[in-house]
């Protein structure tokens, strides 16, 4: 069945995933591979149903990552869903708020 969402992952949600797959790859062999599959299990079930994550700004939702101390952030409008950021948890929450801010501008 193909969902109603369109799911787009912008520039700066790519580069966060690429670091961390190599970060996690150089902590052990085949680990970067495992969270690749955990982000893609991520997406997924946000395409299939982005409202049942929570909401921590208008439009801005948060899905979290199993096994990984990680948040999937993405806006929702219409049906477009935009992943503007893959957020490990130990960072500077400052960061991703600039990067909300930042992103508000072009969405």
């Amino acid at each position: 069945m193909k969902s109603q969402f369109r799911l787009i992952i912008n520039p700066f949600a790519e580069l966060d995933l690429h670091s961390s797959v190599e970060f996690y790859e150089l902590q052990k062999t085949g680990l970067g591979k495992d969270f690749i599959f955990e982000v893609e299990t991520t997406l997924k079930r946000i395409e299939s149903n982005p409202q049942q994550f929570y909401q921590v700004k208008r439009n801005v939702r948060k899905a979290l990552v199993d096994k990984f101390p990680f948040g999937v952030f993405f806006y929702l409008k219409d049906d477009l869903i935009t992943v503007f950021a893959i957020f490990h948890f130990s960072r500077n929450p400052k960061k991703l708020s600039a990067r909300m801010k930042k992103q508000k501008r072009t969405f």
